[in-house]
């Protein structure tokens, strides 16, 4: 089966799964779009994780980082704080790591948050506590948004296997966004992952 034939039925199944459900707020990118921009940014062959100036990453943390993408090829993963970044960097895929307010302001200009000294604030509602957290691809589908709250919270994207929507929100081991029961949510992550990992072993053989 060809590449496109196993994306297309791919694709088919997982809107089939996920209709009608409230899931993706208005004006975000669709699921089969935010797919294909999360297949080509683990593609790349590296990633630059981008650190708040001062941040110590525990090692937990990193190897979760590292193995969250699962399937046959992995990127190399560097590590970097912000202030260390390059104008070649910049040309890479980035993904943006750590206490969300702890990062320069002009980092979240492709976000849809607000963020303040105390976290970040989307649609009107503020998240504060230490163990608020999201994730969000930009239009771009050149910077990955993994960001957090507090120092120690834990990394709740890797556990919802988080992809198939362009934007969560977290609070502790919850999801808060999408508005998706978290049966439905399991299914949707085991489809999206197993199918990623399909898919990237066929486009590269």
């Amino acid at each position: 089966m060809s590449f496109k034939t196993t994306a297309i039925t791919f694709f088919c199944g997982m809107m089939m799964l996920a209709a009608n459900v409230n899931a993706n707020p208005d004006g975000f990118t669709s699921m089969d779009k935010n797919l294909q921009q999360m297949i080509s940014f683990y593609s790349a062959d590296t990633i630059v994780v981008v650190l708040p100036d001062g941040y110590s990453l525990n090692t937990r943390d990193e190897e979760e980082i590292r193995n969250f993408v699962f399937w046959k090829r992995k990127p190399v993963y560097v590590f970097k704080c912000e202030s260390e970044l390059t104008p070649a960097d910049f040309k890479m895929n980035l993904q943006y790591f750590g206490p969300c307010f702890r990062f320069t302001r002009s980092f979240a200009s492709e976000t849809p948050f607000t963020i303040d000294d105390q976290g970040f604030s989307f649609d009107g509602d503020n998240y504060h506590n230490p163990e608020d957290a999201f994730y969000f691809m930009s239009n771009s589908g050149n910077r990955l948004y993994t960001c957090c709250n507090g120092d120690n919270a834990p990394l709740t994207y890797t556990k919802f296997m988080a992809g198939a929507y362009q934007l969560y929100i977290f609070s502790g081991n919850k999801m808060v966004l999408p508005v998706v029961p978290e049966e439905m949510e399991q299914r949707i992550a085991s489809r999206v992952w197993f199918h990623v990992g399909r898919m990237s072993s066929v486009a590269q053989n």
